[in-house]
């Protein structure tokens, strides 16, 4: 009798395993196409079948990266930066979704993210730091520093006038 239950349970995780490889080769289809929403749908289907999958995980990060990168040169910042985020939620060692990231927070005068996400970029890559994160260090310095602080307008007396 116990192994009826088993038995049920193993068909159970063999369904759910093949759905989530159909949807697996889904996204992976759209992805090369270029039908970046599709795939972006599928990929999440898959994982919601199979979430520890490291395969699924990677292309996810793949996809979510492609799809960022779409926004980003709509000039689409806040869609391109959720993506990015994804992706590296999906995929930690995504290299694009890191540099993407630091570029966006350069963007955003936040500079202790964009060093961050940019030497971690330039890390896993093997190269040297970008240029961003160059400026962005001088930048911290600056603010770390006090800042720059604005020009002080001296201001003139109102002198009374014969008219007043």
């Amino acid at each position: 009798m116990r192994r009826i239950p088993i038995l049920i349970l193993a068909l159970a995780l063999a369904a759910l395993s093949s759905c989530a490889m159909a949807r697996q080769d889904a996204a992976q289809q759209e992805l090369a196409q270029g039908r970046l929403d599709e795939a972006a749908t599928d990929i999440q289907s898959a994982l919601s079948h199979d979430p520890d999958n490291l395969d699924i995980k990677k292309l996810a990060g793949q996809i979510f990266t492609q799809r960022g990168v779409k926004y980003y040169q709509n000039n689409e910042m806040i869609a391109a930066g959720q993506d990015f985020h994804r992706a590296v939620d999906y995929d930690p060692f995504n290299t694009s979704a890191n540099d993407y990231l630091g570029l966006l927070a350069f963007q955003q005068h936040n500079w202790e993210d964009a060093i961050s996400y940019g030497h971690k970029a330039a890390e896993m890559s093997g190269k040297s730091d970008p240029v961003y994160v160059q400026q962005a260090e001088q930048e911290l310095r600056k603010v770390k520093a006090g800042g720059i602080k604005p020009y002080k307008i001296p201001r003139t007396r109102h002198q009374a006038t014969d008219s007043e």
